[in-house]
């Protein structure tokens, strides 16, 4: 085996380490102590996210990696629906996960996007014509 094959060999066991380490001391935090190392920001958002009936428009779940979440966006955007979003995927994994867990309260299957709106309604995925429904074309929607 060559120098080259070994030291690729050793810095890939290294960065699985590494990697390893990182997350098993994410787990050991608690969802306190990471709560308090967000931005106030940060905190708000997730405060909502976990009780979005004090919202007082439509709240989306969402994650950044989504086109259905990015979609949903634009199309609030483009019709000046007031929103919040949050991206839970930007949380760390304890908050992520509680996170998750109210997105299955709304919707079992856990997917994106989940939009809670202020009535109760619950819209899941890029559903253009429930979205426009609901949100756009309701001249007595509260959004």
């Amino acid at each position: 085996m060559s120098n080259s094959i070994i030291l690729l060999i050793v810095l890939a066991v290294l960065g699985l380490i590494a990697f390893l380490f990182l997350r098993k001391n994410e787990k050991n935090e608690s969802p306190e102590k990471l709560l308090a190392d967000l931005s106030k920001e940060d905190k708000e958002l997730f405060d909502l996210a976990m009780n979005p009936k004090n919202v007082p428009h439509t709240f989306i779940y969402a994650l950044t990696t989504c086109q259905h979440c990015r979609k949903t966006r634009a199309l609030l955007e483009e019709n000046n629906v007031p929103f919040t979003l949050i991206n839970i995927d930007t949380y760390p994994q304890s908050l992520n996960k509680e996170l998750s867990d109210k997105v299955r309260e709304y919707n079992p299957r856990g997917s994106f996007p989940t939009i809670h709106l202020t009535n109760g309604q619950i819209i899941t995925g890029y559903r253009e014509n429930s979205i426009k429904e609901a949100l756009i074309n309701d001249p007595d929607r509260t959004s």
